[in-house]
């Protein structure tokens, strides 16, 4: 397995939640009391005049609360929806109303899932991008009459040509059993396909071996998936013989509490994982793990933006002693957010309880401490460590030279790119990347490597955040690598 010396840094953002009630929209909160808005306070005031010298001495505050409510919201879903959206948010950072709708591509986000075709593509001769296999066997698209090595040549009537595979994945994904119809090129003809759009399933676990036999792993999110995807990696692990394995869990912020725990309960030592205590003590449950003794040595590598789901993993495996954390102190969010759906397809997520670690730490807005404390460095780009353009020659299709080994360097780094950087030879996988960043900057896109091109190239390039990743470099040279044999070729 390969690793590029530059990463571009993203964020990932936490799936939390709170607890409701109806009238206290509070704006601030001291000690021992509830601060509500004056809009509220001047409603109430007035509710209690009404109770006090309206004529119907039957009618209480509360009833004049609510049935002033009540009326404002008669047939007003729109501000029911955005009255129980202000509720809920008051209360806490986690609380949240999703309505029918917002809830679907909740799960859907959850469980990286998109709708599409099931066709996996890839970028061919000729500026088409070619279908080079299927998410799985026998799919709607294979059913439907699409082959390996079809050209895809139009999107709904949309001649697509030249466009890259992203934006051909663009529209080609779109709501759930919608249809979509494909012109592909098959042997010089052109064929109208039809497909339904499928529910497509994007794993949360990636990674694989390191030069030194070293294993790497990635969760991304925590799904109903992510524990068996996660074991599938341990297997590629066994078969290699594969002792000491990083499990990188930055920017993970969380998902479904019963992945982490599966997980856990797989390379845990024999014991507690955490305790999950509610309001209702009834209710409270404790996850173990049954595993005898571990299998491998980890180091977990953790930041600021590790949270929730992913503090259980990591709090398990630091109690238990099954391996080190490695990184800056994680989020701090230690609280567990149960969904309660509505007759109308609407649901709300309140948070019910806390979990307490192995070792008995309530880490809620506190976070772990890693064993080994590292932070990454970011800084822009060295432009000069890279080939040069020399804004004179304007290279084309089957020409070389240096600015096309400066085109292929730059844009290879800026993900427009995959072809062989080492070559100054101006290939047709050269050609396709400069036509689609010069679509992406709006540029004549025609895969000319003109002045302009090269300008606006150096510009993009030299604005690059560089990580240089002390984390994963830490953890690589704990289990006896070199920084050098880490970005080493296979």
């Amino acid at each position: 397995m390969k690793l590029k010396k530059i990463t571009i840094a993203f964020l990932s953002a936490a799936l939390l939640a709170g607890s409701c009630n109806v009238f206290a929209a509070a704006e601030t909160e001291t000690e021992n009391e509830t601060v509500y808005s004056s809009e509220y306070i001047a409603f109430e005031q007035i509710a209690g005049y009404i109770a006090e010298r309206y004529i119907d001495e039957s009618y209480t505050k509360d009833d004049i609360m609510t049935q002033g409510l009540s009326k404002l919201l008669e047939d007003n879903n729109p501000l029911l929806v955005q009255l129980l959206k202000a509720t809920l948010e008051s209360m806490d950072d986690y609380s949240e109303f999703y309505t029918a709708e917002e809830y679907k591509a909740l799960q859907d986000d959850m469980e990286n899932t998109f709708y599409g075709t099931g066709i996996i593509m890839a970028m061919s001769d000729g500026g088409y991008v070619e279908i080079l296999s299927f998410a799985e066997e026998n799919s709607k698209a294979e059913k439907a009459g699409f082959m390996v090595g079809d050209k895809i040549y139009k999107v709904d009537g949309v001649d697509v040509t030249g466009w890259s595979m992203e934006e051909v994945r663009s529209v080609i994904i779109g709501e759930e059993n919608t249809t979509v119809n494909i012109t592909v090129l098959r042997d010089g003809e052109e064929i109208d396909l039809m497909t339904t759009r499928v529910a497509v399933h994007q794993s949360s676990v990636s990674g694989g071996i390191l030069n030194g036999n070293i294993g790497y792993i990635q969760i991304g999110s925590f799904n109903s998936s992510t524990s068996s995807e996660f074991e599938d990696s341990l297997d590629l692990m066994r078969d290699n013989n594969v002792e000491k394995v990083i499990i990188d869990l930055r920017n993970n912020g969380g998902g479904i509490v019963s992945g982490a725990v599966e997980i856990a309960q797989q390379i845990v030592p024999k014991g507690k994982i955490i305790d999950v205590e509610y309001r209702q003590s009834e209710y409270n449950i404790t996850y173990n793990s049954d595993l005898e003794e571990k299998e491998f040595d980890f180091i977990v590598l953790v930041n600021e933006n590790t949270a929730s789901a992913s503090e259980i993993l990591a709090s398990a495996v630091q109690d238990s002693g099954a391996g080190i954390l490695v990184g800056t102190t994680t989020f701090g969010k230690a609280v567990i957010q149960n969904m309660y759906p509505l007759i109308n397809g609407a649901v709300f997520k309140i948070t019910v309880a806390q979990y307490i670690t192995r070792n008995g730490n309530e880490i809620n807005h506190i976070g772990l401490t890693p064993d080994e404390e590292v932070e990454n460095l970011t800084s822009k780009i060295d432009t000069s460590k890279y080939t040069s353009f020399d804004y004179e020659t304007k290279p084309s299709y089957g020409g070389s030279g240096y600015n096309v080994k400066s085109a292929k360097e730059k844009l290879y780094l800026l993900g427009f790119y995959e072809g062989d950087v080492s070559s100054e030879v101006f290939d047709e996988d050269l050609k396709e990347a400069v036509k689609d960043f010069q679509r992406e900057n709006s540029l004549f896109s025609y895969g000319i490597l003109d002045i302009a091109t090269q300008v606006k190239i150096d510009e993009v390039f030299s604005d690059i955040d560089v990580v240089t990743d002390n984390q994963l470099i830490t953890a690589y040279e704990m289990f006896g690598g070199s920084k050098d044999e880490l970005y080493a070729d296979d």
